[in-house]
Parts: C-alpha cells; sequence; structure tokens
C-alpha cells in the first residue's frame, strides 16, 4: 500500500491518470476570466482610441486657426441701366412677361469700360431682350435659374465689350408674371 500512497491524485494502480470529474466551477471561472480579459482589452482599446482621435482633433484646430483671414476683394464700380426691361415670355398659350431692372458690375477705376458701357447701351439692351424672350415662365421659376441667366448675361456682354469685361450682373428688380 505504500505504491498507493505514491499514487498521485486522480492516477489509479494502472498508471493511467484519470482525470476527475470537471467540475463545471472551473470551466465557468475560466470562461470569466476569458470574458474580463476581452472586457479589459476593449477598454484599453477605446481610451487608446479615444486620445488618439483628440490629438489628431486638435492639431487639425492648429492648422485650420493658422489660415491666414483674407481681405475681400474690393467693390466694383456699377453701371446701372436707366430703363428696367419689360419683354414677353415666349410661353405658347398663355402670355406672361419679364420685368427687370439691372446693373453691371466691372474692375473699379477701368474709365474706358465704363464709357464703352455708356456708348454701347443700345446693343447691350438689345442682346439682353433677346435673352429674355427666348426664356419662358417655368425657365425662370428658380433661384437657380436666375443664376444661369445671370451667367448667360455676362458671357453675351463680354463677347460685345473690347474694353474689359463685367465681372457680375446684378438683378435690382425681376418679376416673372
Amino acid at each position: 500500500m505504500a505504491d498507493d500512497e505514491l499514487l498521485e491524485e486522480g492516477e489509479e494502480e494502472g498508471g493511467e491518470y484519470q482525470p476527475q470529474a470537471a467540475s463545471g466551477l472551473n470551466r465557468i471561472v475560466k470562461i470569466l476570466i476569458y470574458v474580463a480579459l476581452a472586457a479589459a482589452g476593449l477598454v484599453l482599446l477605446s481610451f487608446v482610441a479615444y486620445f488618439v482621435a483628440k490629438e489628431a482633433a486638435s492639431e487639425q484646430f492648429k492648422e485650420v486657426s493658422s489660415i491666414a483671414v483674407v481681405k475681400p476683394p474690393p467693390p466694383l464700380e456699377n453701371f446701372n441701366f436707366t430703363e428696367e426691361f419689360r419683354v414677353n415670355t415666349a410661353d405658347q398659350g398663355e402670355a406672361h412677361f419679364i420685368k427687370m431692372k439691372m446693373s453691371l458690375g466691372f474692375e473699379q477705376g477701368n474709365k474706358a469700360l465704363s464709357a464703352e458701357l455708356a456708348q454701347r447701351t443700345p446693343q447691350l439692351r438689345d442682346t439682353i431682350i433677346l435673352i429674355l424672350s427666348g426664356k419662358t415662365k417655368a425657365d425662370l421659376s428658380t433661384a437657380r435659374d436666375k443664376v444661369e441667366l445671370r451667367e448667360e448675361l455676362k458671357a453675351s456682354i463680354n463677347h460685345l465689350l473690347s474694353e474689359g469685361k463685367v465681372k457680375d450682373v446684378y438683378f435690382t428688380e425681376f418679376i416673372v408674371n
């Protein structure tokens, strides 16, 4: 029996290891340890991600705050048409008209362009009237349509000019009825 005393726990006399009934408690403890380690890893990963994002945001803020503020361009000189434009639209069936006042903006100090605009007023009015009369009420219903009209007018007017270019077209009154 002395040999029996030498046998380790869980061994039998045949020398074969016989595991004791695995305790359900040991398995649960192992699973809980793994879950706790995974949760701790996620918490650690969250803290690292937070501090990395915070550092990146502060770097971006420093970059944006270092951008110099640019002065706005000087105001444009204006050429105002003295008479308003009244034009029938190209709508079929119902009669509609456009009533519009406008001015042209160009670089300040360009006296030659100012004189050319005054001299070519009849040509400019004719070009504007032709463009407006080709539009329907639906063509001028949204703000985007009016911006497109503004660009079309600017391109057509600049095509007529030789002393400089119109930078912008301003509608001071615009009614489609």
